[in-house]
């Protein structure tokens, strides 16, 4: 019997595009790069910061530079995270739904674990037994060892949780983990992405995931 669903963060959740965008399109401006377009970061977002910064930039540069140009991004976005994000219509009450039938929900996210946390408890308040992000080992999905200590941190075992998010490296992480794996295909990717992945289920819609669970 399945106790525990463990969210993706942005693309499952929170719509983040545009402030993600706005970060990104602040950094590479500062350095002198071109700008991207909210469609380009749509198809970068899903590894992490340091990858959506390396793709965005588009080329190779030194290490040195790269941590500055990382480090500037990152501290703009801490401070800007939050301006136009917000929950995806339909998620609250979904959420809510799930633990009224008594499910414990966690966030496990490829987001700074200082945003993920502050972003959860900002637009989630008292929704949320455990969130994740990448914390100073770097260890992020999908690298079993990111869900194995959401597992250790709750108590529970694989087969007792579902994960839902919306990318490629969300299902991946859950065929890696023997996760029973909800695919969304409101956030990032497009069923084209998605399908190929054979995830146990693909859901259109927030409230389809009450259908499902």
């Amino acid at each position: 019997m399945k106790k525990v669903i463990l969210f993706d963060l942005d693309g499952t959740l929170l719509d983040t595009l545009t402030d993600l965008t706005n970060a990104i399109n602040h950094m590479l401006l500062n350095f002198n790069f071109k700008p991207r377009t909210a469609e380009e970061i749509r198809r970068f977002l899903g590894n992490g910061a340091k990858q959506l910064v390396e793709l965005s930039i588009g080329k190779s540069v030194e290490p040195e530079k790269f941590e500055e140009y990382y480090q500037y991004y990152d501290t703009y976005y801490q401070a800007h995270s939050e301006e136009q994000t917000a929950p995806y219509e339909g998620i609250p009450q979904v959420l809510e739904s799930l633990k009224k039938r008594g499910y414990r929900l966690a966030v496990i996210s490829n987001k700074q674990d200082i945003v993920v946390k502050q972003l959860v408890d900002k637009m989630f308040p008292n929704t949320f037994d455990y969130a994740l992000g990448v914390t100073e080992d770097g260890i992020k999905k999908p690298d079993p060892r990111m869900i194995d200590k959401v597992l250790e941190a709750m108590g529970i075992f694989a087969h007792e949780a579902y994960l839902i998010g919306d990318s490629e490296t969300d299902i991946q992480t859950g065929k890696n983990s023997n996760l029973t794996v909800i695919a969304c295909l409101w956030g990032f990717r497009d069923m084209k992405d998605i399908a190929p992945m054979n995830p146990e289920f693909i859901v259109g819609k927030p409230y389809d995931i009450l259908k499902v669970i």
